[in-house]
């Protein structure tokens, strides 16, 4: 968990993201897009600009993502 707190949680690096089939810390979210919406908290401000993205830039990053 590095160096987060009890009541927080490490974010992941995004190098293998590739090989994942389930995303978040506990593996709750099946797709990449699920996990960025079930962002909150301090991450919130991530997945409100990812989705002030046009749909085609918002299906440009998906696709990056998996290739990582």
């Amino acid at each position: 968990m590095g160096a987060a707190k009890p009541a927080e949680f490490r974010t992941e690096p995004l190098m293998g993201l590739s090989y994942r089939t389930t995303y978040l810390h506990d593996g709750r979210a099946k797709t990449l897009e699920e996990a960025i919406t079930d962002h909150a908290g301090q991450a919130s401000g991530a997945r409100d600009r990812y989705y002030a993205l046009p749909p085609r830039e918002r299906a440009q990053l998906l696709r990056y993502l998996k290739t990582l």
